[in-house]
């Protein structure tokens, strides 16, 4: 144990000795951070479409992608529209949270104005 000791205290006497022989010396480092995705681009911008000042006469779309209790808000809607406009009339729609583009000229054709609803 003894022996142990004495070595345990000469290692630690050599320390600053040899922390002298030791340089330091200093690096300039740039890093350069990238983002995984790379540059995408936006999506096409288009305007909103001009607002329907009355709903009176109109026909509304009512769009649900089928999220559960949905259906309930969209009965409530669709109740309070005929109550409040009741020469209005409204056409129900089912499907996908992306209708597409083919299917939203389809819908745009046959209403005025919709009401999209995705849920959560």
């Amino acid at each position: 144990m003894k022996r142990l000791i004495n070595t345990l205290a000469i290692a630690l006497s050599m320390v600053p000795a040899l922390a002298s022989i030791v340089t330091t010396q200093t690096y300039a480092a740039t890093l350069e951070v990238m983002n995984p995705r790379g540059e995408i681009p936006p999506p096409p911008f288009h305007a909103p479409s001009p607002r329907v000042t009355d709903l009176a006469g109109k026909t509304v779309g009512i769009y649900w992608i089928g999220k559960a209790g949905g259906d309930n808000f969209w009965d409530g809607v669709e109740a309070l529209l005929n109550e409040r406009f009741p020469n209005t009339k409204t056409v129900r729609y089912e499907g996908p949270f992306d209708l597409g583009e083919a299917r939203a000229k389809e819908i745009a054709k046959e209403v005025d104005t919709i009401f999209y609803g995705v849920g959560d």
